[in-house]
């Protein structure tokens, strides 16, 4: 062989190794895209989720992460898991069996009226690392129940949506739902009808309030910390659970608190808990009283619930490249704190252990 064939020859292996070493480089930092798996859960006995608005919900919340798929990086990948009172994708142990990462509970009153089995499949789900964002009436069922809500209207809640009875929620968080605040918008129970359930519902789409974001460790909505956010008013507020709970259930973080009102609901909700994130075992809790998803043509309220879903993923962004490099030294000398890409973008406080 001449020296000017082997020379060709080298030239070419040369070329298709930079070619071959760019390929690989591209496919690792693909790879370094995280996909988070997010499951919409939706039973039939709610009679909201059966009606075609009810449904066609689930659209607005995968617009709402396609959007946040291009300013964080991430690929949401998204589920619709229903069930009924017989069985159906979250009693069957779907959100383990398909790796979900984040279970969104959008709202209605399905989470007041839930078969044991039901219940049991999503605490364990989020006591062994899964996300839960309970929103509007399913940040009661995340929560410890209702105070200020007697017999009375217990039955009322019965008659109207065909339930025998509240279950028990699933008390992931130390909060409450403050029913107080429904009270003033139903008066008498022997009046309320389910016209006027209509008509409270069509006033809540229609509704905007401020809330205010608060700082807070970790700092889920920093770009938001110290803003007024209208958003679509949803549930009643949150307030605290009991003293004695805080001894044996983990701290509860207030996000968002409300700075004003909108009909059907007075100014008593002011002051009080809109948003709130907790832990419950190695899982991740955030209850939003509101629907900032839901909020058309606010960029800034779609953010706020994208960024709780990532927080719940363990896979919030980091924009602060001084406390980037941080992590990633307290990831390697910590390999157990990092998430199963060792990705930077999980936060994790400098000074709290894993």
């Amino acid at each position: 062989m001449s020296r000017k064939t082997v020379f060709y020859a080298l030239g070419i292996l040369v070329i298709l190794s930079i070619i071959f070493s760019s390929v690989i480089s591209s496919s690792f930092w693909f790879s370094r895209q995280k996909i988070i798996r997010v499951a919409i859960i939706r039973q039939t006995w709610d009679p909201l989720d059966m009606i075609p608005s009810g449904k066609a919900l689930d659209d607005v919340h995968k617009i709402c992460l396609k959007e946040g798929e291009k300013h964080y990086n991430v690929k949401f990948e998204v589920y619709n898991f229903w069930d009924n009172w017989q069985g159906g994708d979250v009693q069957n142990g779907l959100l383990i069996k398909k790796k979900i990462d984040v279970l969104v509970a959008p709202g209605g009153f399905g989470g007041w009226y839930t078969p044991e089995k039901y219940r049991e499949e999503i605490k364990k789900f989020v006591f062994l690392g899964g996300g839960f964002y309970g929103i509007c009436g399913d940040s009661t069922f995340g929560a410890l129940g209702f105070k200020h809500f007697n017999n009375r209207y217990i039955k009322l809640v019965n008659r109207l949506l065909g339930f025998e009875a509240l279950s028990p929620m699933l008390g992931l968080a130390n909060v409450y739902t403050d029913a107080s605040d429904l009270l003033e918008i139903i008066g008498m129970p022997i009046f309320f009808t389910k016209l006027d359930v209509i008509r409270a519902l069509t006033a809540l789409s229609l509704s905007r309030a401020p809330i205010l974001m608060l700082p807070t460790d970790p700092p889920i909505q920093k770009p938001y910390f110290n803003k007024k956010i209208k958003v679509m008013l949803g549930n009643a507020p949150m307030i605290d659970g009991p003293l004695i709970n805080r001894l044996y259930m983990p701290k509860v973080i207030t996000i968002a608190i409300l700075k004003g009102y909108d009909k059907p609901y007075h100014r008593s909700i002011e002051g009080k808990k809109a948003i709130i994130a907790t832990t419950y075992g190695r899982g991740r809790v955030v209850l939003s009283a509101v629907h900032p998803e839901l909020t058309t043509f606010n960029n800034k309220a779609h953010d706020i619930y994208v960024r709780n879903v990532l927080w719940l993923a363990n896979a919030l962004p980091l924009k602060n490249k001084k406390r980037e490099e941080v992590f990633l030294a307290e990831c390697e000398a910590a390999p157990h704190c990092c998430d199963k890409q060792g990705s930077p973008y999980v936060y994790v406080p400098a000074d709290k252990k894993c």
